[in-house]
């Protein structure tokens, strides 16, 4: 018999659905153009964005690794799903981070013109890359979940969304 996953608490849910929330707000609002920029309330609108965006993501990478625990995988759940789990998590995080750094070296690099040219490329080649994988990962993540709850029935998609019906 498999071990079901210890549920996570109410503030971890709360910081996980936040987020989800957040980066689905950033991939609706996102801008075609950099000189959309020139707006100054837009401008001010991302930047304070993306630092909100950056302080959940913090706040959540320090809550799971210091108080709640980073997993609820079983123990004798096979290493593969540990390192994919593993992998993906720390995808995830690096991306949203990455898009939040490039992000505002974009606003940066907008508000200080000599920084253009090279820098504001490779923020904006960042930028995209990590918008373009991002996606990717949370398929991983949303499907990795879903192998949990219908094939191994090991708790773990409900140790973040509560009891779901079978």
């Amino acid at each position: 018999m498999t071990t079901q996953a210890k549920p996570h608490g109410f503030v971890t849910k709360g910081i996980h659905w936040l987020s989800a929330g957040l980066i689905g707000v950033g991939y609706l609002k996102g801008l075609d153009s950099v000189a959309q920029l020139a707006d100054p309330t837009l401008f001010m609108t991302e930047v304070v964005f993306a630092l909100t965006l950056g302080g959940v993501f913090l706040l959540r990478l320090l809550w799971t690794r210091t108080i709640a625990g980073v997993t609820r995988l079983p123990e004798e759940a096979p290493k593969w799903e540990h390192w994919a789990s593993r992998a993906v998590h720390m995808g995830l995080y690096a991306s949203v981070f990455g898009i939040i750094l490039s992000g505002l070296g974009i606003a940066l690099a907008y508000s200080v013109p000599w920084l253009g040219g090279l820098f504001m490329g490779a923020m904006l080649g960042l930028h995209e890359a990590m918008l373009a994988a991002l996606p990717l990962l949370l398929i991983a993540h949303v499907a990795g979940a879903i192998w949990h709850k219908i094939v191994r029935r090991d708790g773990v998609l409900e140790s973040m969304t509560g009891p779901l019906p079978v």
